[in-house]
């Protein structure tokens, strides 16, 4: 386990504690000065109160900069990271057509195919050209753009209320969030233990 040095985490907290009192001081001036202007929903009801998009609006947005960086190539192993600017405090970013070739370590593409694969795309053309994208496609089905998305909003669909989910202690975040989504009775398992799946299925109304 890597231990973070004293000053290292000191820093660290007495930087975010400074950032929450001045958020929350600017917050308290905001309610007072600027109430017509944040308060005029023009009949809509508010999405989230100010104490929910607090850490967006006082703390992620002064460094948002650093974080969901568009790319103009296709997420291969090396990827152009496109420059972004800002003329109101991060509140808005605006590309520009300077690009950064960067290293991937952290992509969701597994399998390889969201890239031009020398070996596995133009196979897979091939294949839909001879036998089209019908031949063995089922005739319903469902299209999710990322697996984490699949399994947080598939899971609440599937079971509700009054079912039971029987969930592995080490499942995915994914499936914790959609299993907590879904309202049903969760028990978890110790992972590779039959022993304890039986165990907890005997229990499950207790």
């Amino acid at each position: 386990m890597v231990k973070i040095p004293f000053f290292l985490a000191l820093s660290t907290y007495f930087s975010f504690g400074l950032l929450f009192v001045f958020g929350q001081v600017r917050d308290f001036f905001r309610k007072i000065f600027d109430f017509f202007h944040s308060s005029n929903l023009q009949g809509y009801a508010p999405i989230c109160s100010g104490q929910e998009d607090f850490i967006v609006r006082r703390l992620y947005h002064r460094v948002q900069d650093c974080f969901g960086r568009p790319i103009s190539s296709a997420p291969d192993v090396w990827f152009d990271i496109v420059h972004r600017y800002s003329n109101d405090n991060n509140k808005t970013m605006r590309r520009t057509s300077k690009v950064t070739r960067c290293l991937n370590l952290g992509s969701y593409n597994y399998l390889g195919f969201a890239a031009a694969d020398e070996f596995c795309t133009p196979r897979v053309i091939e294949t839909l050209n001879r036998f089209s994208p019908s031949t063995c496609s089922p005739r319903v089905d469902g299209v999710f753009g990322m697996g984490y998305a699949t399994n947080t909003a598939t899971l609440p669909v599937l079971i509700g209320k009054g079912g039971l989910i029987i969930s592995d202690s080490l499942n995915h975040n994914s499936i914790i969030n959609g299993a907590r989504g879904s309202g049903a009775t969760i028990r978890v398992f110790q992972h590779n233990s039959k022993l304890n799946v039986i165990v907890v299925f005997s229990l499950r109304n207790k």
